[in-house]
């Protein structure tokens, strides 16, 4: 290229501090381990044709390769936690587009659609707020837990979405309800498995005071073979911290007549619409009940 071009090539927008502050990540994640005042460039237009291809957008590797091409220092965004992602994603969109995002949201009160933009800036200053671990008490035993990897978020939506659309496929299939019902309860237990197996993904190990342990497998099988009652627990607690790591709502009044309530919304921002494209899937999982 050119000196003459070369001087016409895109500039940084903004720079941002990743929430996590690094630390879950070394030199090969990102370069020199720098997770403060991280450049970050706006889109090039492959990057915007890339987050049209609905496979590389199922798969995550549109988000991936975005943000390599956006913020050259992370090199490895796979294994990005989750909330780094959305904070992220976000930059990226202002780089782009600008602070302001339009968004249309409906009340919880009346129903009514209502139209209205925020300011992304805002919303990350809100991830501030954000703890990288904690811990919990099962009985004796302290249970610590950790955000989760973009690529380990990423293979239990692939996952799930593939047994939901069987669902479908034999819900709609021309055999006996007998058979149906055989086939559907066989992707219900896979479901379960799907939910157990992300649970465990959360943990970061198991301690009593004394031992402590940290292969997932043999917490997955030490939870899997102990009774109803503690997975239950052990699920529901896991649950209400993993969604403290979710994106942070925001206030939105009602602009009905004779209505005015105050509500809560958020944004996923892990969705082609979010970059102006039709949306697919979330990152964000849900570990039912």
């Amino acid at each position: 290229m050119s000196d003459f071009l070369q001087k016409h090539q895109r500039q940084p927008k903004i720079f941002i501090d990743l929430p996590s502050n690094g630390q879950f990540y070394d030199e090969s994640i990102i370069q020199d381990m720098q997770t403060t005042n991280l450049p970050v460039f706006g889109m090039t237009a492959m990057d915007e044709i890339i987050l049209k291809t609905p496979d590389a957008l199922f798969t995550g590797e549109a988000t991936v390769r975005v943000i390599k091409s956006c913020i050259p220092a992370i090199l490895d965004p796979w294994k990005l936690v989750g909330y780094d992602i959305d904070y992220i994603l976000i930059a990226l969109r202002i780089a782009t587009y600008g602070d302001e995002m339009p968004m249309e949201t409906r009340c919880t009160s009346c129903s009514e659609s209502n139209r209205s933009s925020i300011s992304l800036g805002k919303l990350l200053e809100s991830f501030s707020e954000y703890s990288n671990t904690t811990s919990f008490k099962m009985g004796e035993l302290t249970v610590n837990i950790a955000p989760i990897s973009y690529k380990t978020t990423t293979e239990f939506s692939k996952e799930q979405y593939v047994l939901e659309r069987q669902m479908t496929q034999i819900t709609n299939a021309t055999i006996t309800q007998e058979e149906k019902d055989k086939m559907l309860q066989d992707i219900l237990t896979k479901m379960t498995n799907i939910t157990l197996r992300l649970s465990v993904s959360y943990i970061d190990s198991i301690t009593d005071g004394t031992d402590s342990e940290a292969d997932r497998n043999k917490i997955l099988d030490f939870i899997s073979n102990n009774d109803a009652e503690f997975y239950k627990e052990l699920q529901a607690k896991i649950k209400s911290i993993s969604e403290n790591w979710n994106l942070p709502t925001f206030d939105i009044i009602c602009g009905a007549e004779e209505c005015s309530t105050e509500y809560k919304s958020k944004i996923n921002v892990d969705y082609a619409s979010f970059f102006g494209a039709k949306s697919l899937r979330s990152r964000n999982l849900t570990l039912s009940s």
